[in-house]
């Protein structure tokens, strides 16, 4: 109960801040804000107060968490927000309830796996899992004198929550831990869905989320503690803000981009390149959009507050800004790589084909020039990513689920355009199959997103000391 209510404390200063700006994009919109809010505030409250040389402790940390959340209540006050409007047709309506109902299954046994077994991939075990413990027993961040200091340089929003949970509970809960950071994750779901919405309509908002659900590389990666989807939800939440910025011109847009972008280098350092993406977008906004000085400021100053003080302690503390820990030197640009949503189903699953299709429209479209803005934004926020990826990283796919998100957009927003250039007689042909194809990847992608299965079925209500042993002999 008490880390459900730290996790909304951020909502009041959400509703409070969008409230402002005349655009109304929903109570979803809100929702999400207010998480990312509660996920910064309670990592920065506990940051600061390490600094200051305060031990962790539970009501040093939800005390501040309250305070924060009862002025966010005074600043609202009585302002309310217009409902979500309009009827949906037929046909979105129906594809609105399927969508719905397959995204449901999937983030339940995402949820369940998470709430059901401890930690259980290397990563976690030994970097994040490891420091969260660490923290919890010594009360502070991880000093620098141990010998594994690069690992130390990680940002560290994933990793503190960890002891909070264990604070929260009075014992080492990785229950509760593996269940916030996968909250992080599934947030990816709305995220894309609220863009999509923007830039397309309902169907392609739908048809993005489901994509996104379905695609088993997500379904595989958000209950395992690692930090690149949590990542993945504040980048595809800045690049929201930088949508509306773009034509709202409204400061409280471009303060919240920046913002959530220092929240996603607060939370993995691949969020600094999103922080050079940002900054360009609002160069780009000022330059064709005569977008003012006040909004640029708050965006720069926003990330800045939120981001800056880790990156600075680095330097300060271990003589870098990031660690030398990307193997650069093991990565494998060949054309498999780059082809690799579709050469890799067991990865990326029908959702890769989309991606593909996709981006062969949109090669179509810039040869002749008929590029639209939706296209050009995500290849915008997207295409610097797989660049990097392909040229420096490609050794490890996991690095892709940082921009996968924004490409379901893309894939949801083609789809959509592509079934209307079918005839009505070929739609209404396509739609069962459509539908029970979609179910059967639904229930596939459901089934392995759950860890350990034959034990799990053998003995459903084992104990905590035989989940963590089973955990360790899989090692």
């Amino acid at each position: 109960m008490l880390c459900g209510g730290v996790l909304l404390a951020g909502y009041p200063w959400a509703a409070w801040l969008l409230a402002k700006n005349p655009r109304d994009d929903g109570r979803w919109l809100t929702l999400l804000v207010g998480f990312a809010f509660s996920l910064g505030a309670l990592t920065l409250v506990m940051f600061w107060e390490a600094g200051l040389g305060l031990l962790f402790d539970l009501w040093t940390i939800t005390l501040p968490m309250a305070l924060l959340a009862l002025v966010g209540l005074l600043l609202w006050g009585r302002q309310t927000r217009s409902e979500e409007s309009g009827t949906p047709t037929r046909n979105s309506h129906w594809l609105r309830k399927v969508a719905g109902g397959l995204t449901i299954l999937v983030s339940a046994t995402i949820l369940f796996n998470a709430a059901y077994w401890p930690f259980s991939r290397p990563d976690v075990l030994g970097i994040y899992g490891r420091y969260g413990r660490l923290m919890w027993i010594t009360q502070t961040l991880v000093s620098f004198e141990r010998d594994d200091f690069f690992y130390q340089t990680y940002p560290v929003l994933v990793p503190l929550t960890y002891p909070y949970a264990y604070l929260a509970s009075g014992w080492q809960n990785e229950y509760l831990a593996h269940t916030i950071s996968t909250l992080m994750s599934l947030a990816c779901l709305p995220a894309v869905y609220l863009l999509a919405r923007m830039m397309a309509g309902w169907q392609a908002a739908w048809l993005s989320m489901v994509l996104l659900a379905l695609t088993p590389t997500f379904s595989r990666w958000a209950s395992s503690g690692y930090v690149d989807l949590p990542m993945a939800f504040f980048f595809t939440m800045s690049a929201i803000f930088a949508w509306r910025v773009w034509y709202s011109g409204h400061w409280t847009d471009a303060l919240l981009a920046g913002a959530i972008i220092g929240l996603a280098a607060w939370t993995k350092n691949a969020g600094l390149f999103g922080v050079a993406l940002l900054f360009i977008w609002l160069v780009l906004a000022w330059i064709k959009r005569g977008l003012g000085l006040k909004p640029v400021l708050s965006a720069l100053v926003a990330l800045a507050v939120i981001a800056a003080p880790w990156y600075i302690r680095n330097m300060v503390m271990a003589g870098m800004v990031v660690p030398p820990t990307a193997w650069t030197d093991q990565a494998q640009p060949t054309l498999d790589n780059l082809l690799n949503f579709v050469t890799h189903p067991e990865n990326f699953g029908i959702t890769g084909y989309a991606i593909a299709l996709a981006i062969v429209r949109v090669v179509i479209a810039a040869i002749r020039r008929r590029m639209t803005f939706e296209q050009r934004f995500i290849l915008f926020w997207t295409l610097p990513y797989f660049v990097v990826w392909w040229l420096l990283l490609s050794y490890d796919p996991r690095f892709q689920l940082l921009f996968l998100p924004m490409l379901t957009v893309l894939a949801g927003i083609e789809m959509v355009r592509l079934w209307q250039l079918l005839p009505v007689v070929w739609q209404r042909r396509l739609q069962v199959p459509l539908a029970v194809g979609a179910v059967i990847m639904a229930f596939f992608v459901a089934w392995n997103s759950i860890e350990f299965k034959g034990e799990l079925l053998r003995e459903p209500f084992m104990g905590d000391d035989a989940k963590r042993a089973i955990v360790l002999e899989d090692r």
